[in-house]
């Protein structure tokens, strides 16, 4: 087992290898089958071929179960990984496999989680995951906009719900004011539910303008980390000076003029802007 760890390891997670980057790429080959086979299996062109499709269908889940729990042999923190998006992406992606191994009837709507592969592709991408990681940095701004989303979405439902309720029988639930809030929020407007009281009309024009700034401040943060992420400074030091961060597309040393190494400053984390006056 020692002996073959290192290679799982070379093969499943570092995808800058040989090895790595052809596993992914038979990866991400078993995920286009995969979506191929279940958009076939459900045209009726194709229905002589359903029993084939399900065929692979099932050995594609399967080597995606055998790859989850190598995963999970080699991870140095098991349920750190257990817990985490893409590995609750992977669990969530072989859910359906026990639709066909047990034939429980109750889990057959996981089919609809074939989504689900096109997500794994992110762990195939470097530039994918460098980006989807470097939001964990921005925490605080993340929280702000989640605590906003929250605060609108309940202080606007339960609004429109208390000037409504009993006058619109469209809002005879809080289930259908959250669904009129999150529309209006959004901007989508569809028009299956709508206000016909004077003070619920007046919620509804507040919540318009609340949902303007609501997503105008999603959209600040999201540019924000884009940004940051592929044209901020990259902390990467150099090799004549040992000055400690360039720009993104740097090819010299700023602060000595010696060239740098442009593959390893591609890689490089990025560094977050000062906050409160700290580096």
């Amino acid at each position: 087992m020692k002996n073959i760890k290192p290679i799982l390891i070379e093969a499943l997670e570092n995808h800058e290898s040989r090895l790595g980057k052809t596993f992914g790429s038979i990866l991400v080959l078993l995920i286009v089958i995969s979506v191929g086979a279940f958009l076939l299996e459900n045209i009726e062109y194709f229905a002589p071929w359903k029993p084939i499709l399900h065929l692979i269908d099932i050995i594609i889940l399967s080597i995606f179960a055998v790859e989850y729990v190598l995963r999970f042999i080699i991870a140095r923190r098991k349920w750190k990984f257990v817990f985490s998006f893409l590995g609750i992406i992977d669990l969530l992606v072989v859910m359906p496999l026990f639709t066909h191994v047990f034939n429980i009837a109750f889990l057959r709507g996981f089919r609809m989680l074939k989504i689900l592969y096109l997500l794994k592709t992110i762990r195939q991408s470097h530039l994918m995951l460098s980006f989807f990681h470097s939001f964990r940095l921005y925490k605080q701004e993340l929280r702000i906009f989640c605590m906003t989303l929250f605060a609108v979405l309940l202080m606007s439902s339960m609004a429109i719900f208390a000037f409504e309720h009993g006058v619109n029988p469209d809002f005879d639930t809080m289930i259908n004011s959250l669904w009129w809030s999150i529309v209006t929020i959004t901007n989508v407007g569809y028009g299956d539910i709508v206000p016909i009281t004077i003070m619920g009309k007046v919620v509804g024009a507040g919540v318009m303008l609340m949902g303007l700034a609501t997503v105008a401040l999603m959209t600040a943060i999201l540019t924000k980390i884009f940004i940051d992420h592929f044209f901020g400074k990259r902390l990467h030091t150099c090799a004549f000076c040992h000055f400690p961060h360039h720009d993104h597309d740097a090819k010299f040393c700023k602060n000595c003029g010696a060239e740098l190494d442009i593959k390893e400053l591609r890689k490089a984390e990025t560094i977050i802007p000062a906050r409160n006056g700290k580096k």
